[in-house]
């Protein structure tokens, strides 16, 4: 424990790899929560055919997608045509959107954020998450920390590829945290003519929303959000000595698996710490990632570090987000950690 601690109180390069489980533990659903309500939801019977137990939301909207491709100009498939699945994936969408635009107490996000600010100092600042939802984007307004996400503008930000690939400050201060939505937002929307854009007006139909992994992402240009997102990962991780934490994520997507390992492959200064709330989580980033020396991996009472497992002292399972906030909070939150402008400069 007084090695993680360490870690957590010193100043240094630190970025976060956010999945789900972060979101839960602050009372929004899981992929796992909203698949189920999408499920109960579709009521097309040959559509449901289609589908098997194992299919989380996301697989069904590849395959709506898919099908939608398929059955253009009139084509029918098991009675189904454009019109029908396109109706189906309307109301997926809209359960998405509903599910996770419920309002939830930021305050731990919160807390992270200030941490993240505070330990990088003079270090670039990079969330990466997988999350739909809007609790990191609060988090950092409430506490008035400048962040970018690749979309420029006022009434109808829009996307810029570029600018996420820029690693030398040229389109905002380098000081400034930068947040990349790897699956897609629930304030991204996609225009009649494929324009990408993030509104905020609260009038947007939920049927517009840009929601990745989806055959979306094969389909549309390399300046698409996922693409330019999964690149600024990849080179991220194989750029300087830092160390990555990932919260909350259960290594469920193979895109992100690679490029975890790539960055591993290709950086012996980088270091991957993760944390896993249940043991088939901690298994499974074991067996994925445990033949490198620079990945860890901590669980209730348990750890993987250096190639082998241990015990691990904690009073509580250090996998909780919660847990791992309180942690922070002990450590670091002692004395106040200001926001004023040595630490959030001013455009």
């Amino acid at each position: 424990m007084e090695n993680l601690k360490e870690i957590l109180a010193t100043p240094k390069q630190i970025g976060l790899l956010l999945g789900a489980g972060v979101s839960k533990a602050c009372g929004l659903p899981n992929i796992e929560d909203i698949t189920k309500k999408v499920k109960a939801s579709i009521t097309n019977v040959k559509f449901n055919e289609l589908l098997d137990d194992k299919d989380t939301v996301e697989n069904i909207l590849n395959k709506t997608q898919q099908l939608i491709v398929l059955l253009k100009s009139g084509k029918e498939i098991n009675t189904l045509n454009e019109n029908s699945i396109i109706d189906i994936e309307k109301e997926i969408k809209k359960i998405i959107y509903d599910e996770l635009s419920i309002e939830k107490d930021t305050d731990n996000f919160y807390k992270l954020v200030l941490w993240l600010n505070f330990i990088n100092r003079d270090y670039e600042k990079e969330i990466f998450t997988l999350n739909y939802d809007l609790l990191v984007e609060k988090a950092l307004e409430k506490a008035s920390l400048p962040y970018f996400s690749g979309f420029i503008g006022n009434v109808k930000p829009f996307f810029i590829a570029d600018s996420v690939d820029d690693f030398q400050g040229i389109y905002v201060k380098q000081s400034w945290i930068k947040l990349w939505k790897l699956h897609g937002s629930l304030n991204f929307v996609k225009d009649a003519v494929d324009k990408i854009y993030i509104d905020n007006s609260g009038s947007r139909s939920s049927e517009n929303l840009l929601i990745y992994p989806s055959m979306d992402k094969y389909l549309s240009s390399r300046k698409a959000p996922y693409i330019s997102y999964l690149d600024r990962l990849r080179k991220y991780l194989i750029d300087k000595e830092k160390i990555v934490f990932v919260l909350g994520y259960s290594f469920g997507d193979d895109h992100i698996n690679e490029v975890i390992v790539n960055g591993l492959n290709n950086n012996h200064r980088l270091s991957v710490i993760a944390l896993a709330y249940g043991e088939d989580t901690f298994k499974k980033g074991i067996e994925l990632l445990g033949s490198y020396p620079n990945f860890s991996i901590y669980t209730n009472k348990k750890k993987f570090s250096n190639r082998r497992e241990s015990d691990f002292d904690s009073p509580s399972n250090i996998g909780d987000f919660n847990n791992f906030i309180t942690l922070i909070a002990e450590i670091s939150f002692s004395k106040p950690i200001s926001t004023d402008s040595k630490t959030t400069p001013a455009p």
